[in-house]
């Protein structure tokens, strides 16, 4: 039986996105092998990217990509990159910061400091932890997607640094959308992932950090063979390549992606993303489904309410057949909640069609 061609769908959702017809020809036009130098050339450029987005540069910090989903270059950090013997302490106030605290239970001595969804982090136990514990790594997520709040990554960086501890950052979905500093905000490893705010296809996600960290690691016992931190670092440093066979189409849509973010410029683009994520929350309050929040809220993504007396699998369906796609939300706000995302290659018109659609359900 022959595949029916799928529909188009407008991605209000944050993540898999839409991505500009650029990126899209880069995917289908990239007939490369991995292990020639034009490869290690388009490599160079992705990590000199992506590390001008984080505010720091290559002669000081590396970029290693790695064929996996975020939660892969998560799981590389906390298999290859905690102290020995050090206790993981992990800062949760929703579900990917406890998703950290799994990954990390797997690997390590692991300390979850949980506060409610959406609360505030609790950085007065954070700092009474960093004395009472010998060694210790913290690792926390930045824009908690379940929430759609930001936590305080220079607070928290601040306290990492006066206690001389490495810090983790999950940034899977605020890089590139929310401003992140990584020497400013005291960050030894980020994480982020192609196919969120970096407007990609999905399934590469990158680690971040310093060539002083990354050089250190070769010492630490290895506990994950395809995610250690040490074989992407001696391979890129010595050879400008992955040690096992990347997702080639992805790298060159990503760098596609990426030169188009640098093109239109790091403070432009904060500022469409932020004038969007507005728009989007202006019309949703005048629906009466969006109160701003007390703390600061990504500009990544929105928790509306769902209007009285319609679930969102009737929403979902209604939107579905008018090709739109939103998210349900997660945890203790599923049934109250539902999603709606701006990044990826979505413009003010595409928000307005939504709502015409939404109000037509």
């Amino acid at each position: 039986m022959a595949l029916q061609a799928s529909p188009r769908y407008t991605l209000l959702c944050p993540g898999p996105v839409n991505v500009a017809q650029k990126v899209a020809e880069a995917y289908s036009h990239s007939a490369l092998s991995h292990r020639e130098e034009a490869f290690a050339d388009l490599l160079g450029e992705v990590q000199r990217d992506l590390l001008a987005i984080a505010g720091v540069e290559t002669k000081s910090h590396s970029a290693l990509v790695i064929t996996g989903s975020g939660t892969a270059a998560n799981e590389a950090v906390l298999a290859s990159a905690v102290p020995p013997g050090a206790t993981v302490i992990v800062l949760a106030n929703g579900e990917f910061g406890e998703r950290l605290s799994g990954i990390s239970a797997v690997y390590n001595s692991t300390r979850l400091v949980r506060s409610g969804w959406g609360e505030e982090l609790n950085l007065g136990l954070l700092s009474t932890l960093l004395t009472e514990i010998p060694q210790a790594m913290v690792a926390m997520v930045h824009h908690e997607t379940s929430t759609g709040l930001l936590n305080p990554i220079d607070e928290v960086g601040r306290l990492c640094r006066d206690a001389g501890v490495p810090l983790l950052v999950d940034a899977v979905s605020s890089f590139a959308a929310d401003k992140v500093d990584m020497n400013d905000s005291g960050i030894t490893f980020l994480t982020t992932s192609s196919g969120k705010a970096l407007a990609g296809y999905p399934g590469l996600s990158f680690v971040l950090g310093g060539k002083i960290d990354f050089s250190g690691l070769a010492a630490y016992p290895v506990k994950n063979h395809y995610l250690n931190l040490a074989r992407y670092y001696q391979v890129l440093e010595e050879e400008g390549q992955t040690p096992n066979t990347p997702a080639v189409s992805l790298v060159a849509s990503l760098h596609t992606a990426l030169r188009e973010i640098h093109t239109e410029g790091l403070e432009r683009r904060y500022q469409r993303l932020f004038e969007l994520a507005a728009h989007m929350r202006r019309h949703l309050a005048v629906r009466g489904l969006y109160t701003p929040p007390a703390r600061p809220q990504s500009v990544v993504l929105t928790n509306a309410r769902l209007p009285e007396n319609r679930s969102f699998a009737d929403i979902e369906r209604g939107l579905k057949a008018r090709d739109f796609v939103v998210y349900d939300a997660k945890g203790p706000l599923r049934g109250r909640f539902f999603q709606v995302s701006t990044i990826g290659d979505i413009t003010a018109p595409d928000i307005d069609r939504f709502f015409a659609a939404f109000d037509a359900l």
